[in-house]
């Protein structure tokens, strides 16, 4: 799924402002950065950097499936990039 689709579906899905990563500091590439707090009950209370190798999280689990893994920048700011 490309970014724009994918952005889509986080935001509908899991309520999340989720962005294009070039948002984040102008670096062009097919990232995204969740713009928001994750950790929120419709991410399943996601922890943040702890939970970006969770492969159990219910986001992790979608993300997964559709071909998109999680990294973080620091300990709050979650980026996805396809695989």
């Amino acid at each position: 799924m490309k970014q724009e689709e994918m952005i889509k579906q986080i935001e509908n899905k899991f309520k999340l402002n989720a962005v294009p990563r070039s948002d984040f500091d102008g670096v062009e590439s097919d990232g995204i950065w969740i713009r928001d707090d994750i950790c929120k009950e419709s991410t399943d209370f996601y922890n943040y950097a702890e939970d970006s190798m969770n492969d159990d999280n219910i986001l992790n689990k979608f993300m997964l499936k559709h071909g998109w893994y999680a990294q973080p920048y620091d300990a709050e700011t979650i980026f996805f990039y396809q695989i």
